[in-house]
């Protein structure tokens, strides 16, 4: 953990033990902790979505719980639309899709009050990525060349996902 911190609203610079104790006894460093590093990099820039029009800061129990949403939908694993298959869903698709919720931050109705639309972003790059892989084994299975791995790769990976890696970095962690 990184010994000094910056307000993402007006840049003010101390140790991070000033923040946790301004964000209720640490509860909201502690929730954004739980994210993984791939979604923590857009997470700030995201919660920024969610902060009052009339410009004040959000409210610590507010930003906490927000955290610990995404994080639990996060750690699930895959996304669900009602509806719909459910997909695969790793946490560098949610970090793209908070990335594509900034780029869209001007046409949004702010402030946003749930991870709804962000659920929506993040499903349609799950489901993209989950229809090239299987486009793919289909491919393979059509030409004979199949074969079964349990090494993740960038084969089915779509061409965005590799972008965003590229610009963001890969980072797996060791299980």
């Amino acid at each position: 953990m990184p010994v000094n911190g910056k307000c993402p609203r007006c840049a003010f610079k101390a140790p991070v033990t000033c923040f946790a104790d301004a964000a209720e006894h640490g509860a909201l460093l502690q929730a954004f902790s739980d994210l993984p590093r791939e979604v923590q990099k857009q997470f700030l820039k995201y919660l920024s979505l969610f902060r009052p029009a009339s410009g004040c800061a959000i409210q610590p129990t507010k930003a906490e719980r927000l955290t610990r949403d995404l994080a639990d939908l996060v750690a699930k694993g895959y996304i669900s639309e009602k509806g719909k298959v459910d997909r695969t869903c790793s946490p560098v698709s949610w970090a793209m899709g908070m990335e594509r919720m900034q780029e869209l931050a001007g046409t949004l109705d702010l402030p946003m009050k749930n991870h709804n639309y962000l659920r929506s972003i993040v499903y349609k790059i799950a489901n993209q990525v989950d229809g090239h892989k299987e486009q793919q084994q289909r491919q393979q299975e059509i030409d004979g060349t199949h074969r079964v791995s349990r090494q993740p790769s960038e084969e089915g990976m779509s061409e965005i996902m590799r972008k965003f890696l590229a610009q963001h970095g890969e980072q797996h962690d060791a299980e």
